[in-house]
Order: C-alpha cells, then sequence, then structure tokens
C-alpha cells in the first residue's frame, strides 16, 4: 500500500506536465519514443564514464515514461498498441542502461558484474513476464517489493553514488536489483498460485 500511495503522489506531482504537454497536442508515443531517445543518452554518458549526467538522463527519460500514460488516460486515446510500446520502451531502456554500465569503467574494475548485470536484466524480465503470463491469465498480479520504479530509483542512486562517492555503488545498486527482481518474481508466481488455488 505505501508503494501505492508513494506511485499515486507522483502522478500528481507530474500532473501540470501531464496536462500542459495534452494542451499542446503531443502525443503519448512521441513521448514515449523522446523518453527512450533520452534513456539512449543516459546509456552513452554511462559508457563515457559520465555517471552522474547518465543519472540526471535516465531521470529524466524516466519521467517521461510516466507522463505518457496520463496523457493518453487524459486525452482518452489509450490503446493496447501504446501500452505494448511503452512496456517495450521500459525493457529495452533497461538494457541499455545496464548494458552501458557493464561496458563502462565500472564493468572493466569490478568481475562481479559480469555476473550481476546478466542477473539483474534477466530478472528484470522475469518480472515483467510472469505479471504478462498472468494477466493474460485473468489474475492481476502487480505485487512485489522491486516494480519498475524500485529499479529506476536504485539505478540512478548508484550512478549519482559512483560519481560522487566511488564506482563501487553502482555494484551495491546492480547486485540489489538482481536480487530484488528475482525475489520479485518469485512474490508473483507464488500470488499467481495462490489465485489459482482460489
Amino acid at each position: 500500500m505505501t508503494q501505492d500511495r508513494i506511485r499515486s503522489a507522483g502522478r500528481k506531482l507530474l500532473d501540470p506536465a501531464v496536462k500542459f504537454l495534452s494542451r499542446i497536442g503531443v502525443s503519448p508515443t512521441a513521448v514515449t519514443v523522446t523518453g527512450l531517445l533520452i534513456t539512449g543518452v543516459s546509456a552513452f554518458a554511462v559508457v563515457k564514464g559520465e555517471y552522474l549526467a547518465g543519472a540526471v538522463f535516465l531521470a529524466l527519460g524516466s519521467v517521461l515514461d510516466a507522463v505518457d500514460g496520463g496523457i493518453a488516460r487524459l486525452r482518452s486515446t489509450e490503446s493496447r498498441s501504446g501500452a505494448v510500446l511503452d512496456s517495450v520502451a521500459d525493457r529495452v531502456g533497461e538494457i541499455l542502461v545496464l548494458g552501458a554500465v557493464l561496458v563502462s569503467e565500472i564493468g572493466s574494475r569490478y568481475d562481479l558484474m559480469l555476473y550481476l548485470i546478466p542477473l539483474a536484466i534477466g530478472g528484470s524480465f522475469l518480472v515483467s513476464y510472469v505479471r504478462a503470463r498472468a494477466e493474460g491469465e485473468g489474475i492481476s498480479c502487480s505485487v512485489g517489493i522491486l516494480t519498475r520504479t524500485e529499479r529506476l530509483v536504485l539505478t540512478i542512486a548508484g550512478l549519482v553514488l559512483a560519481s560522487l562517492a566511488g564506482m563501487v555503488w553502482m555494484v551495491y545498486a546492480t547486485a540489489a536489483i538482481a536480487a530484488g527482481s528475482l525475489f520479485t518474481a518469485g512474490q508473483r508466481l507464488a500470488k499467481v498460485y495462490s489465485e489459482d488455488r482460489e
């Protein structure tokens, strides 16, 4: 419930941006694509070792990702294709940024990242996949301690700390993402089994 309240508060903070972009005629798809492009800039900055800049661009791309759905709801233009595009853009963004971390100096310096990055990416995909399959079977399944919002916060925090306090902090953040994502996928599977028994 706490997570839901935080997300609701975040959506309210973004309401002015949603209303402004909707009023000037910006489409949700344009916002989704722009957000992904900015996330790509974030990944490029990370590869170059500019971790703070990477964090800033990732935060900006994430804000746009949170705005596109609000625009679609406000303009009553929600669609299945838009929802799929949004989900695909989310996954691509995670691959870009975490992949960039792996090929950056952080990945070169810490061999452990060769294992943590694939686990983090795989875990995040499992979280999304379990939900998609569950909802395909008519089971609502958005539970879990580490959804995309929490993963983004950890990634941004890890990049900021890598820039200001040492690259090892991104290793810690990646480990948390990997462990938390796999645990969340397990939570969602458990919910599916629980619902199925009922």
